[in-house]
């Protein structure tokens, strides 16, 4: 039985029903059967399909003790996954799986019995690890697969648990099930045939796919499972992982070890519209997850914002600002992308905000062009480099990556050189052509750098941070947000710093930006950004007659 075909039918049938991405992932993988690349062996997913089935029970109730008996999306992706093989050599084709879907529908239960299967079914010597963010959710997986193993007297009579030092082995065979987390001291060392990494979406940074990955460098046929539901943490590796995963299906990327198997909505109303297109991220709605619940959630949803939230990004695998956000992620959420190179020789306005002397500096320029209403914004950040370590852990955000990337310019020592955000400018003058005509400061901590660039001849406007002075440069910047006429090239820093402002709101409804929640919600970025909207409605007409 070709379990993949099996599926496919059933979506063209109409009896399944999946969202668009997944649809046309696939489509892809039903045109490769045909493909004289690729070998489509349904022995090896079969193989692991009929143990599961046969060794497997249930740990939780209400299923305790029963039969794990595979859904069809599950034999389909199994089957995927080990089952096309590249033509010349023979080995395995994907040695990569990202799956994202809803919680509550078995992804642990389905985890634990691919590892138990793996770790019977391989060859000596070799290590299963199981892998997430924190230990606490390492720890949930490794449970499950224990507790699996001990349900069934044929898995636990040839193999021990050591839960002290946290793995399960096999004597005859020395095979393990380890346990791996962000918070591992130690991430080398291991063998790993199979790994599995549940619940990414709080991962900030690659260090335990990495180790994961590099540990996999001996073996023909490595695989990582990589499991998932969305989450709220912005620019994190979920976020790098799932962009990665969207342009390989649109054929933006090509890349034939990684299998994307993505259950996501096509929008968010269709969610309220049609109770029928939840099954688009619950594949297992009705036989694990139920209905009633989930019309629970969605009423009360429509009260609490904190429960849409939740629902949204849990149930339905569309991203979420925290829920004490300014704006939703949707609304501050803008892929679009720009070539610095088609905004040369133009005007601008410059907005700052200089930082205490360990935090992040931002600055921003915004650029319009004639004929667009539009808005184009280049950020750039600074930090002290002394510092990045400890900020790297205190804000859980990837700076390290950023910086490579060329999004943050390091400064040397503890202490922001603002003389850096002087040469940033002057930079964007010297090498693009683009010239902000007005720069908006917080006079704040300031005092040399606006000497500094003055005696440059920038014109140099104080924009303080009050509630009167922010409120409707905040406002209009939210609308342009809402209405994607805010471009800023995807940046994921300034993404990262909307989405952890809050609006404080006065008796008056007036807003400024305060951070959210923590002291480590760096906020910056939006506060630089309307900065420069501020000096934007100053001088509103006079920019417009320059364009």
């Amino acid at each position: 039985m070709n379990y993949l075909v099996e599926y496919y039918n059933e979506i063209q049938n109409g009896n399944i029903l999946v969202g668009e991405e997944l649809k046309n992932q696939i489509d892809k993988l039903i045109t490769d059967l045909d493909n004289p690349r690729y070998i489509f062996d349904e022995k090896p997913g079969n193989l692991r399909i009929d143990f599961i089935q046969t060794f497997c029970k249930h740990t939780k109730s209400p299923f305790n003790g029963q039969p794990f008996i595979l859904e069809l999306w599950e034999k389909a992706i199994i089957q995927t996954a080990y089952g096309f093989k590249i033509a010349d050599t023979g080995l395995r084709r994907f040695n990569e799986v990202i799956l994202l879907i809803a919680r509550k529908n078995g992804k642990t239960t389905f985890i634990a019995g691919l590892d138990l299967a793996e770790f019977f079914l391989s060859r000596g010597g070799v290590d299963i690890v199981c892998a997430s963010n924190t230990t606490e959710q390492a720890n949930i997986l490794f449970e499950e697969i224990n507790n699996m193993r001990e349900q069934s007297p044929s898995l636990s009579k040839d193999t021990r648990s050591k839960k002290n030092i946290f793995f399960i082995y096999s004597p005859k065979t020395k095979n393990k099930i380890k346990k791996l987390s962000a918070q591992s001291r130690n991430k080398d060392g291991y063998n790993i045939e199979v790994g599995c990494i549940d619940e990414v979406h709080e991962m900030t940074d690659s260090k335990v796919y990495d180790a994961i990955k590099q540990s996999q460098s001996t073996k023909k046929e490595p695989l990582i499972f990589i499991i998932t539901t969305e989450g709220t943490t912005v620019g994190g590796f979920l976020d790098s992982k799932l962009d990665y995963a969207r342009k390989m299906i649109k054929g933006e990327i090509e890349d034939e070890r990684v299998l994307p198997w993505l259950y996501t909505q096509d929008s968010a109303k269709e969610i309220y519209d049609d109770p029928k297109t939840w099954q688009k991220s619950n594949p297992s709605l009705g036989v694990v997850k139920t209905s009633s619940y989930l019309e629970d959630v969605m009423n009360k949803s429509k009260h609490d914002l904190s429960t849409r939230v939740t629902m949204l990004c849990k149930d339905f695998n569309i991203k979420q600002a925290d829920s004490g956000s300014w704006l939703s992620y949707d609304d501050l959420n803008n892929e679009e992308r720009y070539n610095l190179d088609d905004l040369r020789d133009s005007y601008a306005i410059g907005g700052v905000d200089l930082s205490s002397t360990t935090d992040l500096t931002a600055a921003v320029l915004i650029i319009q062009k004639k004929d667009n209403n539009k808005k184009f914004v280049i950020p750039h950040f600074f930090m002290p480099s002394e510092v990045l370590d400890k900020r790297i852990t205190e804000d859980n955000v990837p700076y390290d990556i950023w910086i490579k990337k060329g999004f943050v310019t390091l400064t040397e020592g503890n202490q922001n050189d603002f003389s850096l955000v002087t040469k940033w400018f002057m930079k964007m003058i010297q090498t693009y052509g683009i010239r902000p005509l007005w720069v908006g400061y917080d006079p704040w901590n300031s005092q040399y750098w606006i000497k500094e660039m003055e005696d440059l001849g920038f014109n140099m406007e104080k924009v303080r941070q009050g509630i009167y002075s922010l409120s409707e440069p905040m406002k209009q910047m939210e609308a342009d947000l809402k209405n994607n006429l805010l471009v800023y090239d995807n940046n994921p820093i300034l993404k990262w710093c909307l989405s952890n402002t809050q609006a404080k709101v006065d008796l008056n409804g007036n807003i400024q930006p305060s951070k959210l929640n923590s002291k480590y919600k760096r906020i910056d970025g939006t506060v630089a950004l309307i900065i420069a909207y501020a000096v934007l409605n100053r001088y509103k007409i006079d920019f417009e007659n320059m364009l």
